[in-house]
């Protein structure tokens, strides 16, 4: 699998939780990734929101992660 970066801060190597949030949240032929801490920025919430969210979409059974 190819490494991804993100393009804000250039965090190395993203996790597969943090690509599969930029593209359920964003979209999913999304080009350039946040890592978790620049997208809780950009959408003005706390990181411990966005791991929530990973939670409930994995408990949903949602296959970006």
């Amino acid at each position: 699998m190819k490494k991804i970066n993100c393009f804000v801060c250039s965090k190395n190597n993203l996790s597969k939780n943090e690509i599969g949030l930029n593209k359920k949240m964003i979209d999913r032929n999304i080009k350039l990734f946040y890592c978790i801490d620049c997208l809780a920025s950009h959408f003005e919430v706390k990181t411990e929101d966005l791991l929530a969210k990973i939670q409930d979409f994995k408990e949903q059974g949602c296959d970006l992660f």
